[in-house]
């Protein structure tokens, strides 16, 4: 009988040593108001922290880097995973081939890509917009998996469009905004059928030679610690697979901000509501007024975030070399970067 009592406060004790853990883990951490503050920590349990911001208004560029804990460090010559914000070239060259009237939105992807009649077919349009019905993750691949390596090399885009086939709607048309890795490796597979080439070629070729941002690649080789890896046939580089610099990085926004791409002034019009703040472009999201495009990335190891106001002329980049924590989440701090740009303007 004493050894079973013992027993049961042994495994009590445990249990609340566990729940103690998991509450210490998962709790964000209380930030105090203020992006330095935020920066210092976020960046207090990173010892080898280089997180670099870029401010962009009409009076020019003003680049600052933060280390471990806070403190200010010489901007590092480094390279960083944007993640997500891949999602944003993708949108683009969509945008370049409806424009070149190589793409319409309104196609099925059946009549793109070798999909038979009886599976679901989603338009282009809705696959730009994330309104296609397709879930967030591809099948087999959890959140869980994305702090590890790369979860979503070896997926082509044949085991992409099999995959469409397995794929059954739950719910009917119209469907609502809903942001999907998945049906943004779709669109990538619908523009490489359209223009008979592989997205990779595409996605490099549009980013170094086309935009001009010649530190922006598509990592086939371990070119940093923590960094993915790619394959030049994955599917998902298109969501994911972007590598760049603080630098070319400011030259994307600059784009944006004078506005002399028809095709980028396309990809970020507002299509369809996300929420009452937000409309999605083609894969960017942009605020209710149409004044602010942004989006947010994060890989295993890197976080990322760019804003473009474009009636202020005014863009935020914030490149991180940790992911997103109880400890901050890059795009939080770089909306307060960018609300105190706004204050410091005014």
């Amino acid at each position: 009988m004493k050894q079973k009592r013992f027993l049961i406060f042994f495994w009590l004790i445990v249990l609340v040593l566990a729940m103690g853990i998991c509450i210490a883990v998962f709790t964000r951490v209380p930030i105090p108001m203020g992006a330095e503050n935020q920066f210092r920590v976020y960046s207090r349990n990173k010892p080898d922290a280089e997180i670099t911001v870029a401010v962009i208004t009409p009076d020019g560029t003003d680049i600052t880097a933060y280390g471990h804990d806070g403190a200010r460090i010489p901007v590092p010559d480094r390279l960083y995973e944007i993640g997500d914000i891949t999602k944003t070239f993708t949108g683009a060259i969509a945008a370049r081939a409806v424009m070149d009237g190589k793409l319409s939105p309104n196609e099925r992807v059946s009549e793109i890509l070798p999909l038979s009649r009886a599976v679901y077919s989603p338009t282009v349009f809705e696959l730009l917009t994330h309104s296609a019905a397709y879930a967030d993750f591809a099948p087999g691949i959890e959140k869980t998996g994305l702090s590890g390596k790369n979860p979503y090399t070896g997926i082509s885009a044949n085991d992409l469009v099999s995959q469409m086939h397995d794929f059954r709607l739950t719910s009917e048309p119209p469907y609502l905004y809903s942001y999907s890795n998945f049906g943004t490796a779709a669109a990538a597979a619908v523009i490489s059928q359209t223009y008979d080439v592989d997205f990779y070629s595409i996605l490099t070729i549009f980013a170094q030679e086309e935009l001009g941002l010649r530190h922006t690649f598509v990592a086939l080789e371990k070119s940093m610690d923590h960094g993915w890896v790619w394959k030049n046939t994955d599917a998902y580089l298109a969501s994911h697979g972007l590598t760049s610099t603080i630098g070319d990085m400011v030259a994307y926004a600059r784009l944006y901000l004078n506005g002399e791409q028809e095709y980028l002034a396309l990809a970020t019009q507002p299509m369809v509501e996300i929420n009452a703040e937000n409309s999605s472009g083609y894969f960017w999201k942009i605020s209710t007024n149409g004044d602010c495009i942004w989006h947010d990335g994060e890989t295993g190891h890197f976080a990322s975030f760019l804003l473009i106001d474009r009636d202020r002329h005014i863009a935020v980049v914030v490149l991180s070399n940790y992911g997103n924590d109880r400890f901050g989440n890059i795009r939080d701090i770089g909306f307060q970067v960018y609300a105190e740009t706004l204050e410091n303007e005014l």
